[in-house]
């Protein structure tokens, strides 16, 4: 299920959060810990992943844009997703991340203070 339906990306702070440029599997979850790391306490995308308990588990985390993607592409599978934008872990520059629009599968890099949904995982 998704854990917003409508949050910014960072807490106001525009640097880069993600040093490391790669994208793919577990990517997110190295992200994940990065921008929690550097943007702090607060409430926004990956914050909210990293403090997702479900189903007695705590390893939670804001997907890649690649994990993102593979979401979108089994989107029938698990379900659940709105027809909207969601947010991925991956930085396009320090004012810009990654999103991957639901509907029409469009992902583009965004201003961090857009709203859009967020849905963590644990692992693919």
């Amino acid at each position: 299920s998704d854990q917003s339906t409508g949050i910014n990306w960072s807490n106001g702070l525009f640097i880069y959060c993600n040093r490391i440029r790669n994208d793919g599997i577990s990517i997110g979850r190295i992200n994940t810990d990065s921008i929690t790391i550097r943007q702090g306490s607060g409430i926004y995308a990956a914050q909210i992943c990293a403090q997702y308990l479900q189903g007695g588990f705590g390893d939670w985390y804001l997907p890649s844009k690649y994990e993102l993607n593979l979401l979108y592409q089994q989107k029938n599978v698990v379900g659940g997703f709105a027809n909207w934008a969601y947010w991925s872990s991956s930085e396009d520059n320090a004012h810009d991340a990654w999103s991957q629009n639901f509907t029409n599968s469009v992902q583009a890099a965004i201003d961090k203070t857009f709203t859009y949904y967020v849905r963590a995982v644990r692992a693919f």
